[in-house]
């Protein structure tokens, strides 16, 4: 086997030589590009630097002027994000004293930067609050301090326009003498590389047209194409061994699978066939399932109920299906409707006496709300399910003195919902792991606490009211109590 040693010696030293070469060049060609990059990077750095300033300003100001003549929420949206990437982009500006002309302008134009903005978020803040003599003071101000940014911009362009002039000189000479470099050491490597590429495409290609044109007829299906013979002693003699071994085992193999395909053809209609019975008998059992639970039934059922009830002097019995049945209609309607706050409090009192029936003076429940928010919309079954985890989880080893704070109030316009116990309360894992999945974190089969669900369906209709704008808030502390806070948003903040 000394052959296919010597010509793999001879095709990894010359392939080195060229790969040396191309080196060589690709080396040079990176770290003469490079060092042109900071060449040009030191001559235009500054320049473009104030023009992101000069962008994000005007950007800013355009976003400021929609918002002051428009009010919308998308012009606002515009405003911060830029006045954010101007506050951004002043960040690298010097604001030391330094004994720099250059410098000290820097300085002046962070400085005024940073009063434009102060002047315009009071402008919007001024704006907000309608106050008309305010925003046009501000926005005046903010126009000043704009101009003076742009005198100052100009200025400090104008001292790097000749260290830049002076750059480019020295960079153009070079640039010269790099491109010729370049041109010499592509050229040899070039040739060198052909003269390679013609020496051994002779030595190879020949053996392995013929192996091609064999992999050509086994495409085709024909198993029984013979490769000639080749009498070549090298690797590619040894491949061309292994592919008749390759083809006398397809071919074998080929007729194997034929015998295969046709049992797992039948095994696979026998499969259909069963899978097709199982979804028949799941569909059944569901109809099956909903057949047994009619909600119309059941308050009609505890209707009649309430009536034989009040027919047999049972008041407290009355009281008890009259209160469990308007529970249940206001149930079953769906939970993506919206209701005004009143209902959905008119209903919470319900459920609250059908949990003093059921756990009489072991919890005690203070409703606290304002009468201001009652006709507010809310989505529906918001309240219940938080005072349900209150009560199932949060005081479920209370024996007696467990309080449930449940507040409805007025917050800077927007609806502001309050559940709160002082029961066992939760660590701050687990606290962390239910804000994850409130903030909308894909819901895992595993609910925190037990009933989590209840929680997370809450948070996830809230979020999809009111267009994302809604939120939430959870604090809880171990054997302090858990607070849940929801934040419904006015109509103009959605």
């Amino acid at each position: 086997m000394r052959r296919p040693a010597s010509l793999r010696r001879k095709i990894i030293a010359n392939s080195g030589l060229l790969l040396g070469i191309m080196a060589i060049a690709t080396l040079y060609t990176g770290f003469s590009s490079y060092e042109l990059a900071r060449g040009v990077e030191s001559l235009f750095r500054n320049n473009r630097r104030m023009e992101t300033i000069r962008r994000n300003l005007n950007a800013t100001e355009a976003s400021l002027v929609a918002y002051l003549r428009s009010k919308s929420s998308d012009s606002l949206k515009d405003f911060i994000m830029f006045s954010s990437r101007l506050s951004e982009s002043s960040q690298v500006l010097n604001r030391e004293i330094r004994a720099d002309e250059r410098l000290l302008l820097e300085r002046s134009i962070a400085a005024l930067i940073d009063g434009y903005i102060e002047e315009a978020e009071a402008a919007v803040a001024a704006k907000r609050g309608r106050d008309v003599a305010a925003y046009t003071e501000r926005y005046h101000a903010s126009e000043r301090s704009a101009e003076l940014v742009r005198q100052l911009l100009s200025n400090t362009e104008g001292l790097f326009l000749a260290d830049s002039l002076a750059g480019f000189d020295l960079f153009e000479r070079r640039m010269s003498r790099i491109i010729l470099s370049d041109l010499v050491l592509v050229l040899t490597a070039s040739l060198l590389g052909a003269a390679l590429l013609v020496r051994y495409s002779y030595r190879l290609t020949g053996p392995l047209s013929r192996l091609a044109e064999a992999a050509r007829a086994v495409g085709r299906g024909e198993y029984d194409h013979e490769l000639p013979p080749l009498a070549a002693d090298d690797e590619i003699g040894t491949m061309a061994e292994a592919f008749s071994a390759m083809q006398r085992s397809v071919k074998q193999a080929f007729e194997e699978l034929k015998e295969k395909a046709e049992v797992e053809k039948r095994l696979m209609a026998e499969r259909v066939r069963v899978l097709d019975m199982e979804h028949k008998l799941k569909d059944a059992e569901l109809a099956a399932l909903q057949a047994q639970i009619n909600p119309h039934f059941l308050f009609n059922t505890l209707a009649a109920g309430m009536q034989l009830a009040l027919a047999e002097d049972a008041e407290r019995t009355a009281d008890f299906l009259d209160n469990l049945a308007s529970f249940i209609r206001y149930a079953l309607k769906p939970a993506s409707r919206t209701v005004s706050l009143g209902d959905e409090i008119d209903c919470l009192e319900r459920y609250i006496w059908l949990l003093k029936l059921r756990f009489g003076e072991r919890y005690r429940f203070e409703l606290l709300v304002d009468p201001a928010v009652l006709s507010r919309e809310t989505p529906a079954l918001v309240l219940q399910p938080l005072v349900e985890n209150a009560v199932a989880h949060g005081l479920k080893d209370c024996a007696e003195g467990g309080v449930v704070v449940i507040e409805a109030r007025n917050s800077g316009g927007a609806t502001l919902l309050r559940v709160a116990d002082n029961g066992e309360g939760m660590d701050a894992t687990e606290l962390a792991r239910l804000e994850a999945e409130g903030a909308g974190a894909e819901l895992g089969s595993e609910g925190l606490r037990e009933g989590g669900i209840g929680l997370r369906n809450v948070l996830r209709r809230v979020s999809l009211s009111s267009g994302g704008a809604g939120c939430f808030e959870l604090k809880s502390e171990p054997g302090k109590g858990t607070e849940v806070i929801l934040r419904l948003p006015g109509e103009g903040e959605a």
